[in-house]
């Protein structure tokens, strides 16, 4: 076999160059008040959120965790000057929150600003930021005549709810609701751009709308909940603290340690589902009922697909018509609430998708929203898919980026996906769309600096997930189409002719300094690919035309190119379905849910992804920070081999072939010396395979090969991904577990012409008899009779009947029986 080693190495300096751009969350008493971990939203960080009548409130802001030493708040009310000592009262990931309480006042008006202390330094935060000296700018103002200090949106308050909305061209504004029967009693009072004002009496989920200039209703842009069946997107009041939380113990995995799962809340649950039927489509309560499932796959985060307000009731949600009250379709405000509890009481993040780029063109409530565009251009600016609200206005702005605080905020979300950012900044929104998502991503930065924003730009930018300190759109992450790309096409060629071994090299190594390790997102298919509305349809699909598209070569490559996915270095994502060979196309009908009972009708499968899963949880070498180095490229046998390793030194070998070749006494050269195990192989029976494994114990052998100094010796089925790592840094937990049923592998290699080695599992003790059999049913050879432990064994067949003679060439079959159940393989000799 003619073998072409490549060395291309990924370094662990490089590594930890891109680590050093994360945020450093450790602080300490030095002296040094850290400004990038102190924040107050003022509207977000009182408590109620909206003060009113003077009375006693509370002020809450945040710092790098044990960054500060002491901390108080400078109040002026009305004539009386005060400062009122301010104590931790939490910690929200690398942050401490502090409180001061503010007292009752008989004034007006109050203003503050906060003082911070780090052992002798104190700086102050206020309206313009932290400054070294004694704030200038009046600090924070609240005035309880006019309430402009009052949040977007419906507020409630003591006695009622206070409404606040954008409508800078009109003349008046009443809100009219169910607490009024829909009359004129309650005008709201016009200051500067926006209508304010208090209503007595509004009761928790009631309903209303405004008015504007006696003619044009309309609903709330920033309302927490619509009304879409029957109510004509009537808004609903919502109490922000209504829902009880119970995920306080949940940490945000670190970056380099995710596993995203993408899921859509309408076709998760429900069908042939061991958890029960659900309505469809199925709703938020019903994802978070089944948080254990993606738990036990072993996936600690998800990406949700939109879960915004879109027309109708079926939809992928990347047409939203608002950026704050979630698809009523689904549930409640509460009940999305819920679902997010659940899943982070599992330990699994929560990244909502985002769509900022368009409106829908149906059922778009903003456009003339008043009477008048204030939403958007005129002429709009279009997207392929509605029109883009005018980022360049200041108010347009505030409403975008306030809703991503908002979803942080009420609704503990850990991240976003911004969809197709590159039509965030078309023609002449080049500049004022490229500042709103710096926008994003810095404030981002400065109060949730342990979520994580993840941008879908195709092609490829690397300003996008470039610092905004160098002009960068400062995304935490991009989608690599590189990878993507070049991964499906050696896959998909891989049928029929010569797949590109340098191309999925490249793949594997990244796109450069922004689009690699933690700053890139490698996936084979999510949503789009799998999409037939937008022209894809699910990989075994394409691999496999027939129904259920479920033969050995769909479930050999998708498992090879998932499995590249799960070893490769960037955070790794995957779509719902996968863990079970789901053929069934992505989309938001009832004939798109996924089918539940493939998790067991393919349960070798969902083994698979599980395994994989648990090795890139615990394996340091497999983090997605964790260098690579690609050392074997067999471009004519079309195998690539690759060392992950990290900085301790701990070492990882995968090994992909793309060829419907079976290779034994395959050398690949590795790292180190000593007894490596096989961690994984995905042609493994147990993981649904028909090949050849390792074992546990590959002793290494002193040949160089690829540039090192030792290699092994290995089976290496056609599609296969096999990764192996050295025994003597691996503890019991990585050996491979104990098989759940009775398996029987095919026989290989297959066809022979000489001996063919056979295996077989048992789930426990057995007696056990294989036999080879002729077409007819004749036994031609016993190869066992005899009690088994349970576990996995191995056997060959000599390729002689039972006289001792060479078999004829021919068809011939392996039986196993063993506690009253039975296998059947086929295998063919040549002559």
């Amino acid at each position: 076999m003619h073998l072409r080693s490549a060395f291309t190495r990924l370094s662990v300096a490089a590594g930890l160059m891109l680590l050093a751009a994360l945020p450093a969350f450790a602080a300490s008493a030095d002296n040094n008040v850290e400004w990038s971990g102190v924040s107050h939203v003022s509207w977000q960080d009182r408590r109620p959120l909206c003060p009113v009548g003077g009375q006693t409130f509370q002020v809450r802001f945040q710092t790098w965790r044990n960054d500060i030493t002491s901390a108080s708040l400078h109040l002026t009310a009305g004539a009386a000057v005060s400062d009122i000592p301010a104590a931790k009262v939490g910690v929200r990931g690398p942050y401490d929150i502090w409180a001061a309480q503010v007292p009752a006042t008989a004034s007006n008006t109050e203003n503050y600003w906060i003082a911070l202390t780090d052992g002798s330094i104190t700086d102050y935060l206020s309206v313009n930021g932290v400054t070294h000296t004694i704030p200038a700018d009046g600090g924070f103002a609240l005035d309880f005549t006019t309430l402009t200090h009052a949040p977007l949106g419906c507020t409630p308050v003591t006695s009622g709810a206070v409404f606040k909305v954008w409508a800078p061209t009109r003349t008046s504004c009443y809100v009219r609701g169910t607490f009024n029967s829909w009359g004129l009693a309650n005008p709201l009072t016009k200051q500067g751009e926006y209508f304010i004002g208090r209503v007595f009496n509004v009761p928790d989920r009631s309903e209303y709308k405004y008015f504007f200039n006696n003619a044009v209703w309309n609903t709330d842009p920033c309302a927490r909940g619509l009304n879409v069946f029957g109510g004509g997107n009537n808004a609903y009041v919502e109490n922000p603290f209504r829902y009880s939380w119970g995920d306080s113990a949940f940490q945000m995995p670190a970056w380099e340690n995710l596993i995203v799962y993408q899921l859509h809340i309408g076709t998760f649950a429900g069908l042939n589902d061991p958890a029960g039927a659900t309505s469809f489509p199925s709703g938020y309560r019903d994802v978070g009922n089944r948080a254990a499932h993606l738990k036990e796959l072993g996936v600690n985060a998800v990406q949700v697909c939109p879960w915004m307000e879109f027309p109708g009731d079926l939809s992928a949600g990347y047409n939203p018509i608002t950026q704050y009250s979630p698809e009523w379709k689904y549930g409640t405000p509460d009940d999305l609430k819920f679902m997010i509890d659940k899943l982070h009481q599992n330990g699994i993040a929560v990244l909502l998708d985002l769509v900022w780029n368009h409106f829908s063109p149906t059922d778009n409530f903003l456009w003339n929203y008043d009477g008048t565009q204030t939403y958007f251009d005129t002429p709009s600016v279009d997207t392929p898919w509605g029109a883009q609200a005018a980022f360049g206005t200041p108010a347009v702005a505030e409403y975008f980026a306030r809703s991503s605080f908002y979803w942080f905020e009420e609704f503990h979300v850990d991240g976003y996906r911004m969809d197709a950012t590159a039509y965030m900044n078309p023609g002449s929104h080049a500049a004022s769309g490229w500042a709103l998502m710096q926008r994003f991503n810095n404030e981002k930065a400065n109060r949730w600096a342990d979520k994580i924003t993840i941008a879908e730009n195709l092609p490829n930018n690397f300003a996008i997930s470039s610092p905004t300190s160098g002009g960068g759109a400062g995304f935490d992450a991009q989608y690599h189409m590189l990878f993507r790309d070049n991964v499906r096409s050696a896959i998909f060629t891989a049928a029929f002719g010569d797949p590109d071994m340098n191309a999925v090299r490249s793949g594997l190594l990244g796109s450069g300094q922004y689009i690699s390790f933690t700053k890139a997102l490698n996936y084979v298919q999510l949503h789009d690919e799998a999409w037939p509305s937008s022209g894809g349809q699910r990989l075994v699909k394409t691999i496999d035309g027939s129904s259920p598209s479920d033969d050995e070569w769909a479930k050999g490559r998708s498992k090879l190119a998932e499995g590249l996915v799960l070893t490769s270095p960037a955070i790794p994502e995957f779509l719902q379905g996968d863990e079970w060979l789901e053929d069934i196309g992505f989309g938001a009908e009832s004939g798109n849910r996924i089918d539940w009972s493939k998790k067991t009708t393919y349960s070798s499968i969902f083994q698979y992804y599980k395994r994989l899963n648990f090795l890139r949880r615990t394996l340091g070498a497999l983090k997605s920070s964790s260098s690579i180095y690609v050392s074997h490229v067999n471009e004519s046998g079309n195998v690539i081999g690759f060392r992950r390793y990290d900085n301790g030194g701990n070492n990882v070998m995968v090994i992909a072939n793309f060829s419907n070749t079976d290779y034994s006494n395959y050398r690949v050269g590795v790292p180190e010396g000593g007894v490596w195990m096989e961690l994984v192989n995905s042609q493994d029976p147990q993981y649904g395979g028909a090949g050849a494994t390792n074992g546990l114990n590959v002793s290494a052998q002193g040949v160089s090969y690829d540039g090192f100094g030792q290699s092994l010796v290995l089976n290496v089925p056609r599609m296969a991904l096999v990764v192996l790592g050295p025994r003597a840094t691996l503890g019991a937990e990585y050996t491979t577990p104990e098989p759940g049923s009775l398996e029987l592998a095919a026989p290989w290699p297959n066809p022979t012409a000489g001996p063919a080695s056979l295996s077989f599992a048992l789930p426990k003790s057995a007696h056990v008899k294989v036999a080879v059999l002729d077409l007819s049913g004749r036994v031609v050879r016993q190869l066992a009779d005899r009690s088994f432990a349970p576990g996995r064994h191995g056997l060959t067949w000599d390729g002689l009947d039972a006289s001792g003679r060479v078999a004829a060439p021919g068809l011939y079959f392996v039986r196993l029986a063993a506690d009253g159940q039975e296998r059947v393989a086929r295998i063919s000799r040549l002559r």
